[in-house]
């Protein structure tokens, strides 16, 4: 059910009416307060989200310091990342967004306040339970969760981005497509598309992942009719993250299971929206927008 029957003006009055037939769709049930669907919080485009004073440049070590008494990553120019563990939450009723830790990049990228905007994964998880019946825990602090952890097979939904390279043992290879067989979901992007002439940062690093983790499969274009697009928000035209560069980053990705998203791939950044960069050149719809999307996938990835 809706959390109460107004709708949004701001958000659009195109897909209201398709929440309850798309909500059938739903059977993680566990993680939703009843059926999903929009709150009637709204994104507002001149108020909920505005963007930050955000500046570009600087960088990102591979290593942030540790403390092992806390069981965080922290540092005076970054903040805390907290470890997620699927006991903090015993009942398992509540959708928690986390992060991915990989060995060999900057997993950590926007998660804290770096660039004088705010923590995205912080932010988002506020959007999502401000805006959907989806039961989200917005925690103190940002979460992650290591590759190598035991409890990785408890979370449906895994988030994941970066700048630079990914070094996966093979252990580590076969325990991700282990993952995916038991019906995980990995949302991932790439940073900075622009990076390398345009090849990215990430990408090809992912690429490189994903033929290893599936050797008979390659990624495929989505297409915006896909219900991907159109699960809480109907998204007829892709604007993108903070980037949009037509022939870099002007698509999605994705490794298919049949007709079912098992990776969506985004070269385009809908995590640096969400820490409230300047999006170009769409300015605050293109920002709403990412938003929006953010949110469209993980009621798809909760869904199937």
């Amino acid at each position: 059910m809706l959390k109460n029957s107004r709708t949004p003006e701001s958000i659009g009055q195109n897909r209201t009416s398709d929440v309850a037939s798309k909500s059938n769709l739903l059977s993680r049930r566990s993680f939703f307060k009843g059926s999903v669907g929009l709150a009637a919080s709204a994104i507002a485009a001149g108020g909920l989200i505005l963007p930050a004073e955000a500046q570009f440049g600087g960088g990102f070590r591979e290593y942030l310091p540790y403390d092992a008494t806390r069981d965080i990553h922290y540092g005076t120019r970054y903040g805390v990342i907290e470890h997620h563990y699927p006991e903090m939450n015993p009942t398992g009723e509540k959708f928690t967004f986390v992060r991915l830790k990989y060995p060999g990049g900057d997993w950590y990228t926007n998660i804290v306040n770096y660039y004088r905007g705010w923590p995205s994964d912080l932010k988002f998880a506020e959007i999502l339970a401000e805006n959907t019946t989806i039961d989200v825990e917005v925690r103190e602090y940002p979460q992650y969760v290591d590759i190598d952890d035991e409890g990785l097979f408890a979370y449906p939904f895994l988030y994941m981005t970066g700048h630079r390279g990914i070094r996966l043992s093979n252990e580590q290879v076969r325990k991700l497509r282990d993952y995916f067989e038991r019906g995980g979901f990995l949302h991932v992007e790439d940073c900075d598309a622009r990076l390398n002439g345009g090849r990215g940062g990430l990408r090809p690093h992912i690429y490189d992942m994903l033929r290893k983790v599936f050797p008979e499969k390659k990624l495929e274009r989505l297409d915006i009719s896909h219900k991907i697009y159109h699960t809480l928000y109907d998204h007829d035209e892709y604007l993108g993250g903070d980037k949009f560069i037509p022939g870099i980053c002007d698509h999605d990705e994705a490794i298919m299971d049949g007709d079912r998203v098992m990776v969506y791939f985004c070269p385009s950044d809908l995590n640096c929206a969400w820490e409230g960069r300047p999006c170009r050149p769409g300015g605050r719809d293109q920002m709403k927008w990412a938003f929006e999307q953010g949110m469209n996938v993980v009621a798809y990835a909760l869904s199937r």
